[in-house]
């Protein structure tokens, strides 16, 4: 068997490109993260009609980089290697960081200068379009040299790699820049760049510039998904202090998003004013910092976050960056924060307080030390994110105008990574933390207050409920008889308001169908209103006619015309309590035979054939203090039951029966000739019930059935329940199969 090599189409290159990179944002992305990798601290890209410059200051390469990794498709070093020199964690694992380049472009110019090559920087130049379908992989040629002569890279760097995209391949927009940003967001540095440049590169030291001039809103779209994400802050602090050695006090304020803590229904603002130094105990300092202010941003990292953000990347971004940062005159001290040569100094002792278990604040003043362990709230390290803002020249200035004496303010120490441990350090460190604990302070009163909230919403028999568990807790505390007394008493309350909690539930559900109904009502009475005005004018129009013309046939017709009106105008007085303001006022006890009369006349027209009496009402009598559409509603109700019930009976008689007894109780019978209850009358409160139907109406009796929902007796107890009264069915009077009665507590 003779032996053979696989042949690889130069094509694939193409293909690759397309598959592994797809969009022309992810392929830039790739690009700058290779920028990441080198351990640059800036990367620039600059757009051009034609054209894009990508930048940076990081290590470079040298010939023999590019000759054993960039010429290499698919290469695994930074899989084995795992972090850059500086300890950034590499981003990229595929080696296809030049598959990238021939997806967005034709032609490429790559320059770079590394430590190794000074005075010397690599050129190397690609024709991407030169590769032929069919040809060998092999076939495609790089053209690169070493040339003399250092190149002008981001920060004055020397070194760093520059890469020139020319006759590129697709258009570039906002939205296009806006997802270059969602795809490197979490490469790009929160710190602010520092004033002084220094040639000692952090970790944690990347930022990318984008120059832009031909599309519009470029930077702001390319910041889009970075600025989303630190304005989802759930709460700030900030803290401001000026002429601190003159007695000038420091102000601190903390803004609380709504819906934070959960169930806080408003956004808020705490402000507070507190003396330099802050006092611990009895101690009593001179401030030792003139000028300082700084801003905290604390985020929950939970749930769903904006822009499509994943929570993990979101916790690992706080993780490397987060914690509390010490700037002074604008460079970055890193020996303070979490960040990731800092090794997570904590250096206002957050996490040694949250791993203390701490409850009570050492700093707020006794006003606000309430009991109820607030400072469980403080915000780990990795939940926050802040910068603290100092002038050291500022204080060695201010202090000598004090006549301070020597290490008495902010001062830097020889390795400028931190400020001297002093009197002046401490007052600055309690500052701060002072305002985080006044934020865990106000965060558990607006908790309490949403749980308060809650609260007042919750069913009674909830509140026995942790009254039980209270008493269960405490129970060595209490004498065994007095302990067993009342948690008797408390479980019988629970009972009783579970029991009432059910019946008001009950009660609710008649709220929905209600409501529908009363604007069902109004707008049925609008309608009559209208109806009858028209007929009124058709009747008047026909009666003339029949007049005019002497046709008495017509006139005949006139006069039934004119019947139906007034039986049609006759239900406008149904809904008459409804449609008054002054009916629905419940201000007076109105005489029941009047309101007897006015429903009666009303429910005439609904009830055709029923003989009403009302006689027996005495004149005096008068229903408990209610309006007119409380007791109307009642009655007409009554009415159409007793009607529904009399359908298949042989006569229809209602009538009405009222009186006093001697122990001052007052009352209204209502009596009909119908089928009667069905039911024995110790089981008729059931009929009570919101649905209960137990009435039996006959098929071709049901067109002409009121209501029928079995809500009926329901709004009747409600109301007389409302208005102090009691509803009930009593044995029937002689002659009659059903009576029902509402008694209430009479006056003299």
């Amino acid at each position: 068997m003779k032996p053979e090599t696989f042949v690889v189409d130069a094509s694939l290159l193409r293909e690759l490109g397309e598959r592994l990179i797809g969009r022309a944002p992810i392929a830039l992305a790739e690009l700058i993260k290779n920028s990441y990798d080198a351990d640059a601290a800036s990367c620039r890209i600059e757009f051009t009609n034609d054209q894009i410059v990508i930048s940076d200051s990081g290590s470079g390469m040298s010939d023999a980089d590019f000759l054993q990794y960039w010429m290499r498709i698919g290469t695994t070093h930074k899989i084995d290697k795992r972090t850059s020199n500086l300890g950034r964690p590499l981003t990229g694992s595929k080696g296809i960081g030049r598959l990238s380049v021939q997806f967005l472009a034709d032609e490429m110019i790559l320059e770079s200068t590394s430590k190794d090559t000074q005075g010397q920087s690599l050129y190397a130049l690609v024709d991407w379009s030169k590769i032929v379908r069919g040809e060998n992989l092999d076939t495609v040629n790089v053209l690169w040299e070493m040339r003399q002569g250092s190149l002008a890279y981001p920060d004055d760097s020397a070194t760093g790699t520059r890469i020139t995209l020319r006759k590129l391949k697709n258009q570039w927009d906002g939205a296009a820049l806006e997802e270059l940003g969602r795809e490197v967001w979490r490469l790009r540095s929160p710190f602010r760049p520092a004033t002084t440049k220094t040639p000692v590169r952090r970790p944690e030291e990347f930022d990318i510039e984008v120059d832009a001039p031909a599309i519009d809103s470029a930077r702001e779209a390319f910041d889009k998904v970075r600025r989303a994400v630190f304005d989802n802050w759930k709460a700030r602090i900030r803290g401001t202090i000026d002429q601190g050695r003159s007695g000038g006090s420091a102000n601190i304020t903390v803004d609380f998003k709504i819906g934070y803590p959960e169930g806080a229904t408003r956004a808020t603002t705490f402000r507070d004013t507190v003396a330099m130094p802050i006092p611990r105990g009895s101690n009593n300092r001179k401030p030792l910092v003139d000028r300082a202010q700084f801003e905290i941003l604390i985020f929950l990292p939970e749930g769903r976050q904006p822009r499509g953000v994943s929570v993990t990347v979101l916790r690992d971004y706080l993780k490397d960056y987060g914690n509390v940062s010490v700037y002074d005159a604008g460079f970055r001290l890193p020996y303070y924060g979490s960040g990731k040569d800092a090794s997570g100094q904590d250096w206002l002792s957050i996490a040694l307080d949250q791993g203390r278990r701490l409850n009570q604040s050492e700093l707020l003043p006794e006003r606000l030390r309430a009991q109820n362990k607030y400072m469980q709230d403080l915000p780990a390290p990795g939940r926050i994110f802040g910068a603290v803002d100092i002038d050291t020249n500022h204080e060695r200035v201010a202090a000598a105008r004090a006549n301070a004496q020597p290490g008495e303010w902010l001062q830097i120490q020889p390795g400028r990574d931190r400020l001297h441990d002093n009197g002046a350090f401490s007052q600055l460190r309690d500052l701060v933390r002072f305002s985080l604990d006044f934020y865990a302070n106000r965060h558990r009163l607006r908790a309490l207050q949403a749980v308060e909230r809650e609260r007042e919403k919750e069913p009674a028999s909830r509140k026995y409920d942790r009254v039980v568990q209270v008493l269960d807790r405490n129970k060595s505390d209490i004498p065994a008889s007095v302990f067993r007394e009342i948690k008797r008493e408390v479980v019988d309350a629970r009972k009783a308001s579970l029991l009432e909690e059910i019946a008001l539930d009950r009660r609710a559900a008649l709220l929905a169908p209600l409501a529908t109904a009363g604007i069902a009502a109004l707008a049925l009475n609008h309608e009559l209103a209208r109806e009858t005005r028209f007929l009124t004018a058709v009747g008047t129009k026909l009666q003339r006619l029949a007049k005019k013309h002497s046709l008495p046939d017509l006139a005949e017709i006139a006069a039934e015309f004119d019947s139906v009106r007034k039986r049609l105008a006759a239900l406008q007085d149904i809904f008459a309590p409804l449609v008054s303001d002054v009916d629905t006022e419940a201000t007076d006890r109105l005489r029941v035979r009047a309101v007897v009369d006015q429903v009666v006349s009303a429910m005439r027209v609904l009830t055709p054939g029923v003989t009403y009496d009302i006689e027996p009402i005495p004149a005096g009598l008068r229903f408990p203090v209610g309006s007119l559409a409380d007791w109307s509603a009642v009655l007409q109700n009554i009415l159409s039951n007793a009607w529904n019930a009399m359908l298949s009976s042989s006569k229809s008689i209602v009538a009405f029966q009222g009186g006093r007894e001697k122990r001052g109780t007052e009352w209204l019978r209502v009596s009909d000739t119908g089928q009667g209850l069905g039911v024995a009358l110790d089981k008729a409160p059931e009929l009570f019930e919101p649905f209960e139907r137990r009435l039996k109406i006959d098929a071709d009796k049901r067109s002409i059935a009121l209501g029928g929902q079995g809500l009926g007796l329901a709004i009747v107890r409600m109301i007389a329940i409302r208005r102090s009264a009691t509803v009930a069915f009593v044995e029937p009077e002689p002659g009659f199969s059903t009576t029902i009665e509402i008694a209430w507590r009479g006056t003299k």
